[in-house]
């Protein structure tokens, strides 16, 4: 009897650690399902029209290029954004940064504003001593500089725009620590999973989408005071690219809507 009972402890045993096992490697394989590093691509180019309402108000563009930083393949991605010529709002600035594609926290990120390009903000993350080095430089002076410890993952903007992408398909609920304005905030996004068909300026066809939403707990005054609710939709493929963005500035709500880009779409899948 004892005998037997032991059998059947080890059986137990045996199966739970193959659930366990098989379980872990499941959790993998959805992984790589629900985090789509393709969203990454070498040569993107992104071109938005910005609305509000009818009225145009100018251009957002996204640049993506592979490189390597410390024999790891990294992107630099760059976001312009330029107003149109408009009594009411007068927006110039260029976010650019490098991104490891697996984990696209902060690393190097520049802020350019103004339509002269006088007015630089730096954020360099040190992982060795966990220090963020901050720094603006007006017109060729240093006007202030600062440095600020963190121990978690922390993200910039493009960081938020490209695990946004990575992220449009795992229907998570996720909250963000990212760098704004020299102050640690916080972006949170729903990623529903919602689907709908969009016509959308830069296809001839309705192209199936995800839908997502959040809300920025910071107020970005760089960036035409940017805050508050937003949501929108991302192409429903391994490309995540954006299609569609209602964000909130000091005019209220605005849209960003892809008017034309340079890269490969794929269908859904």
């Amino acid at each position: 009897m004892i005998s037997t009972l032991k059998i059947r402890c080890q059986n137990i045993l045996i199966v739970s650690l193959c659930f366990m096992f098989l379980s872990g490697y499941s959790s993998v394989i959805g992984q790589s399902s629900w985090y789509q590093k393709t969203a990454f691509c070498d040569g993107e180019w992104l071109m938005y029209k910005v609305k509000w309402g009818f009225i145009r108000l100018g251009t957002i563009e996204v640049f993506q290029q592979k490189t390597k930083a410390n024999g790891q393949v990294t992107f630099k991605v760059k976001m312009c954004a330029r107003s149109a010529n408009l009594p009411f709002i007068n927006v110039f600035f260029v976010n650019e940064g490098y991104l490891n594609p697996w984990k696209p926290t902060l690393q190097q990120f520049t802020l350019t504003s103004g339509k002269e390009a006088t007015n630089i903000t730096t954020y360099v993350y040190n992982p060795d001593s966990e220090l963020i080095e901050m720094k603006t430089i007006d017109d060729g002076q240093v006007v202030r500089c600062d440095s600020l410890r963190y121990n978690d993952t922390i993200y910039d903007a493009l960081g938020i725009f490209m695990s946004m992408r990575c992220l449009s398909r795992s229907g998570f609920n996720i909250t963000f620590n990212n760098i704004v304005e020299f102050k640690i905030a916080q972006t949170h996004f729903n990623f529903s999973g919602q689907q709908a068909q969009l016509k959308i300026a830069a296809f001839r066809e309705k192209k199936c989408a995800v839908k997502f939403s959040g809300k920025a707990d910071w107020v970005g005054n760089s960036w035409a005071g940017v805050t508050g609710p937003f949501y929108g939709w991302i192409s429903n493929d391994s490309c995540a690219v954006p299609l569609k963005v209602k964000v909130k500035i000091f005019l209220g709500y605005i849209t960003l809507e892809l008017a034309d880009f340079k890269r490969e779409m794929q269908s859904h899948n």
